[in-house]
């Protein structure tokens, strides 16, 4: 980051197609522990990764981490708080998996990295898949 400055900032909804101006903008886009506190199922979330995509330049990364909630290893702890959180909204990541992530991916980049650690899922991707 260095002596860089921000240039310009956009209050935006992820689910909504970003402005033609901010197609092929970005290097990378970052959405580390996003997912899993966005509302509905991961094929609903997968617009917001469709949009992502569509912010990146060529050659652009899209990567982040999620906490995943179905098929992995929580402890009693992280069960409470799951279902805590999923009770209350502020999590909707119950039915979230690795492989849905990765379905959803995959079906919007050519290229995708996902690795599984305990219940988190890091994942990068590039080169978007044109709609």
């Amino acid at each position: 980051m260095g002596n860089t400055k921000i240039c310009a900032t956009l209050q935006h909804d992820v689910f909504d197609t970003f402005p033609a101006d901010w197609h092929g903008r970005f290097d990378s886009v970052s959405m580390y522990y996003l997912l899993h506190c966005l509302p509905g199922e991961m094929t609903t979330k997968a617009k917001a990764i469709k949009n992502a995509g569509m912010a990146l330049k060529p050659g652009g990364t899209l990567f982040g981490a999620t906490i995943l909630g179905k098929e992995v290893p929580h402890n009693a702890f992280g069960k409470k708080l799951m279902a805590v959180y999923n009770k209350k909204g502020i999590f909707s990541n119950t039915n979230d998996s690795a492989d849905t992530l990765r379905s959803v991916l995959d079906e919007h980049f050519a290229k995708v990295t996902l690795e599984q650690h305990g219940a988190v899922a890091l994942f990068s991707a590039t080169t978007p898949r044109s709609s």
